[in-house]
């Protein structure tokens, strides 16, 4: 074993002494479990219905303190999915009374607080091996059978080092907020490459796209820059939802711990910043920055998220194609309300704008090009092999142009949940901003990755 080996093992395992969740703890959670289990089965006995215990506290890779259970309920393939949908409800509504809300990801599933416990209750269909999945959650319980198999009690140490390792780097979680690591991504990248160590060795390595198939059996092709195949579906890839930046940040992370592990890979100091602190980012910058702010419509966040990223995709394009070149754009969800964030690098563009027009020996396209241009300031004249002209802009002001495009959500194709609220948002300065919301503001303006 190498010296650098030998220094993150040791570091290892101190990080697991303080993540492992005592006995205790994890004894009262499967308790839990178990009965949870036992009283929807016996509720749902009339449709032969099997109950299944999954997840990291079921395979014993969570972390300390974390209070998740996921259930699933397994009924017979001959069933709708209307239906056990609405059965699982019924019988969770009746058995426990707590705010049960429904959520969307590959499947409808109930979601609730019950004895202090964030559970998970989710319908799905019993495997049929001569069958393909009926549903996309199927493959869960399947998922358990396979890992408890497999993963030895070091490896499951280790999913827990490596989920603490993401998790300070804000990069654990497989919701559209966080764009992550899923719980099962990271199982399966410790049971690929054996440890945590040989992972972010690897890791520090990888050229994406990067592609790991711990069956070898897909031949199916994928455009995600990380590919891992799952083990019982070979059509899908458990690392899809993983943005290419946050696949980009963990390799850039593992990099840095290889060269200097220490705690503070796993426990950093998280010092909120100030309203002061954000409002002197936001002076040093000199820019122009705007904000879009509407209340938040009543949607889970599964639906939500995806529709407030789209509508500050559809802006940003639009403002650049304008010709308002943008130096950031970001979107947020902050005490109940929606913010989009748009910074330009000053108020006012200048009068002319240069427009780019086709090769200039395609003739065709060139008097197209001359025909929608037919009063410019100047041109239309060859620069290199490109035609242009010249033309005076209708609108200099950055702000003036985002309010009226930001009515007319047909144009840049906005979430559609969302366009009563486009349609009525409050304009705020950058100090504006800072007071509202200085936390995502002094990010926004100052983001710095923690390991650098």
């Amino acid at each position: 074993m190498t010296t650098s080996k030998k220094r993150v093992e040791a570091l290892v395992e101190r990080v697991a002494r303080r993540i492992t969740p005592l006995a205790s703890e994890a004894e009262k959670q499967k308790v839990f479990a178990r009965e949870a289990c036992a009283r929807l089965e016996e509720e749902l006995s009339g449709y032969g219905v099997k109950m299944h215990f999954v997840g990291s506290a079921a395979r014993d890779t969570g972390l300390r303190g974390d209070n998740d259970v996921d259930l699933f309920v397994s009924f017979p393939r001959v069933l709708e999915e209307d239906f056990i949908v609405k059965e699982t409800k019924r019988a969770a509504k009746k058995l426990f009374d707590v705010g049960w809300v429904m959520h969307y990801a590959e499947h409808p599933y109930l979601k609730a607080v019950v004895d202090g416990f964030d559970t998970e209750v989710i319908p799905c269909f019993e495997h049929d091996e001569d069958a393909p999945l009926k549903s996309a959650v199927d493959r869960s319980p399947l998922h358990m059978q396979y890992l408890e198999k497999r993963l030895s009690a070091r490896q499951k140490r280790d999913v827990r080092v490596l989920k603490k390792f993401l998790k300070n780097a804000g990069l654990y979680g497989a919701e559209l907020a966080v764009q992550g690591f899923s719980g099962l991504l990271c199982e399966y990248l410790v049971l690929y490459y054996g440890s945590f160590y040989e992972l972010v060795k690897a890791a520090e390595s990888w050229r994406p796209p990067v592609r790991i198939d711990l069956e070898g059996r897909s031949n199916k092709g994928f455009d995600e820059p990380l590919v891992v195949i799952d083990a019982i579906d070979a059509n899908r890839n458990v690392a899809a939802v993983l943005s290419e930046t946050n696949l980009h940040r963990f390799m850039a992370l593992s990099q840095a711990f290889i060269e200097k592990p220490s705690l503070k890979f796993f426990f950093r100091k998280h010092v909120k910043p100030t309203t002061a602190q954000a409002r002197k980012a936001l002076r040093e910058r000199g820019t122009f920055t705007v904000a879009m702010r509407f209340k938040a419509p009543q949607l889970v966040e599964d639906i939500l998220v995806p529709q407030l990223r789209k509508s500050e995709r559809g802006l940003s394009r639009q403002l650049e194609v304008a010709g308002f070149p943008l130096l950031a754009a970001r979107s947020f969800i902050h005490e109940g309300k929606c913010f989009m964030l748009f910074e330009f690098g000053s108020e006012e563009r200048p009068t002319v704008q240069r427009m780019r027009g086709p090769f200039a020996w395609d003739s065709a396209s060139v008097t197209r090009f001359s025909r929608a241009h037919n009063t410019p300031l100047k041109g239309p004249f060859i620069k290199g092999e490109r035609v242009f002209v010249e033309v005076k802009v209708k609108e200099r002001n950055a702000l003036r142009f985002l309010k009226k495009l930001s009515k007319n959500t047909d144009v840049y194709a906005s979430g559609s949940y969302l366009e009563p609220g486009l349609r009525r948002a409050k304009f705020l300065s950058g100090m504006e901003l800072v007071k509202q919301a200085p936390v995502q503001a002094y990010d926004f303006f100052k983001r710095k990755e923690f390991w650098w």
